[in-house]
């Protein structure tokens, strides 16, 4: 018997069961929520079975679901990485390759790789991607780029993690401040005074907002942006300090600032380089992530 198998609402259905949420599994498939519900029900009609339990809040898989899905995990990924593996083939071909990266290793650590890479193998052709971390680690998961330079908070299945560089954040501030009095400096020493944050969705930002929610409210002035230059601008015009990582520092321009270092242990990450592990690396990707490894002093390891 042949079957009218369609990719679409399999995808959807494995990103429902991932996510636990149809609002976040439509926004990693690209697609509206009506338009995902729509996926899903017409898997469940082609299928004769209901497969999600829903209310209000949750969706559950019904033991039909949970079946269903042990059955079509492994398939599904064999299929994508069959797919992904013809695409690494024509990437190396062309001797192109699309990455995503942190904004503070786009001003950092991809420059100098790049100008190095552009004398020994000017033919390579390079995309980068700048994006808040969820998005880079969102946009791997979909196969929309190679590799990222992100941080991963939890350890993922099927992702390949190489650690690039450590770093920590900073509060970033003019001359004379209060928390310059500071021997170490936490991220609830900031709250009673003005902030610059960077916008909701960024490393900086939600390190910030999880480490002072159950710290109370006081009326300072809080300024959202999206550049960490534009945070700069405006801590050197007095309008309060900011948090940011301290490997951008050196690209921004401090002239005069201060910053120090803060202590909190969530404040410290690891920057890495992570793809899929079922996914082999193009020809033009191994040369990327040897020349970033080596940019930043790190040996390059065999089985990379």
């Amino acid at each position: 018997m042949i079957y009218n198998i369609k990719y679409r609402p399999l995808k959807a259905f494995l990103l429902a069961t991932e996510t636990g949420s149809f609002t976040q599994a439509a926004e990693l498939l690209g697609v509206t929520q009506p338009s995902f519900s729509a996926l899903i029900r017409d898997l469940e009609q082609t299928l004769g079975l209901k497969l999600f339990e829903r209310t209000t809040r949750r969706i559950m898989l019904t033991s039909e679901g949970i079946d269903f899905c042990d059955q079509i995990r492994r398939p599904i990924a064999e299929i994508e990485g069959a797919y992904r593996s013809l695409m690494d083939l024509a990437a190396a071909q062309r001797s192109s390759i699309v990455m995503g990266a942190l904004p503070s290793t786009a001003l950092t650590i991809i420059p100098p790789t790049l100008k190095r890479l552009r004398q020994t193998h000017p033919a390579l052709k390079i995309r980068v991607v700048e994006a808040h971390n969820d998005d880079l680690i969102n946009m791997l998961r979909t196969s929309q780029v190679e590799f990222v330079l992100a941080t991963l908070l939890t350890e993922v299945e099927d992702f390949r993690v190489t650690p690039l560089v450590d770093d920590v954040f900073c509060a970033v501030y003019p001359p004379g401040h209060p928390v310059a009095e500071h021997q170490q400096l936490y991220l609830a020493d900031l709250v009673p005074y003005d902030l610059i944050l960077l916008s909701k969705g960024s490393s900086a930002r939600d390190l910030f907002d999880r480490a002072v929610a159950d710290v109370p409210a006081t009326a300072g002035l809080r300024i959202d942006v999206t550049h960490m230059s534009s945070a700069v601008s405006l801590v050197h015009q007095g309008l309060g300090l900011a948090v940011l990582p301290k490997l951008a520092l050196k690209a921004l321009n401090l002239d005069g600032l201060r910053y120090t270092p803060l202590s909190d242990r969530v404040a410290h990450r690891t920057i890495n380089i992570i793809r899929h592990g079922r996914h082999r690396l193009s020809s033009a990707g191994e040369t990327l992530t040897e020349g970033l490894l080596e940019a930043c002093g790190m040996q390059v390891p065999a089985d990379l």
